[in-house]
């Protein structure tokens, strides 16, 4: 077992993780993770929700890993920008961004020009919520795990690269400017977006 306890977003009170592992026969796991939030009132429930929300995007990350690249080194690059509109019109941002738009499960998928090197075969795709992820062939080996979410009533996009094996530290070295270019290209501040018009 392991806890930990940290700042929750939008200056919400703290909130502490508890995540317990229980060994199955046939090489299986269960992984069980719990969030409690300390408040004195329960204004702050919608938060905790929230966070739970996340929780099995990171877990279908965690089943790539083991599936297909256990016991590789790894390095994360994660990228999140605020979005003008609603949720769904965040999720169609990125999706028109990367030409995810009708994905498949199943399918082989490679960016368009003028997005940096990405390819690989989707592995969950939803509308609800909205989230991708992707195990990746290129740049490198790894998964990527994007999304859509409102967080305290600002659209959010997110990118999160997981990159496995001898190579990822030098993947994410090299990819990162690229990948916070292509970001701030194309999802500015909503203040931005009003300095433009």
């Amino acid at each position: 077992m392991f806890t930990a306890q940290g700042e929750g977003g939008g200056g919400s009170p703290p909130i502490a993780t508890e995540w317990s592992v229980e060994a199955r026969g046939g090489g299986v796991c269960l992984v069980r993770v719990v969030n409690s939030l300390f408040a004195s009132t329960d204004d702050w429930d919608n938060q905790l929700e929230s966070t739970g929300l996340g929780w099995p995007g990171f877990f279908r990350t965690l089943r790539i890993y083991l599936t297909h690249f256990r016991g590789q080194r790894s390095a994360i690059m994660q990228f999140v920008a605020p979005v003008a509109g609603t949720e769904a019109e965040a999720w169609e941002t990125l999706t028109a961004a990367l030409r995810l738009k009708g994905l498949s499960v199943g399918q082989r998928w490679t960016a368009p020009a003028g997005v940096p090197a990405l390819s690989g075969v989707a592995e969950y795709v939803s509308q609800s919520p909205y989230d991708a992820v992707l195990r990746l062939d290129k740049p490198g080996p790894g998964v990527a795990a994007l999304g859509a979410y409102n967080f305290g009533g600002q659209s959010m996009v997110a990118l999160n690269f997981y990159h496995y094996g001898d190579q990822a530290a030098g993947t994410v070295a090299r990819e990162t400017p690229l990948w916070q270019a292509w970001m701030q290209e194309r999802f500015l501040m909503p203040t931005e977006l009003s300095k433009s018009e």
